[in-house]
């Protein structure tokens, strides 16, 4: 399943993932979640919590679209980010860069 985006204007304003973040979806992903965040300056959440399948290449999805954020001077927090992550996020080293809060449900 491709993974897309909805974007769901509220009090958070909110973005959804729905599908799956792996290496076969991821890349066009990245470049849509990129472009939102640099043109939206009220963005704040992304929920990932429809994500149905989720590998390394959803890792990097997070991690880029965070990097976007923190270029563009954007808050941006996850919300329901599959526990896998976290597993994925030590083999690679990287769980040190990643906000302690990022592996908490919403």
């Amino acid at each position: 399943m491709d993974s897309r985006f909805t974007h769901q204007m509220g009090n958070d304003n909110t973005l959804f993932v729905q599908g799956d973040l792996d290496v076969y979806s991821v890349g066009e992903t990245i470049r849509q979640g990129c472009k939102l965040i640099r043109s939206n300056k009220s963005f704040e959440v992304i929920d990932l919590g429809q994500v149905q399948k989720f590998d390394s290449a959803g890792l990097a999805f997070v991690v880029e679209l965070m990097k976007v954020a923190q270029q563009e001077k954007k808050k941006l927090q996850f919300k329901n980010i599959p526990t896998r992550l976290r597993a994925v996020a030590e083999i690679y080293g990287l769980s040190k860069i990643l906000p302690d809060n990022i592996f908490q449900s919403a």
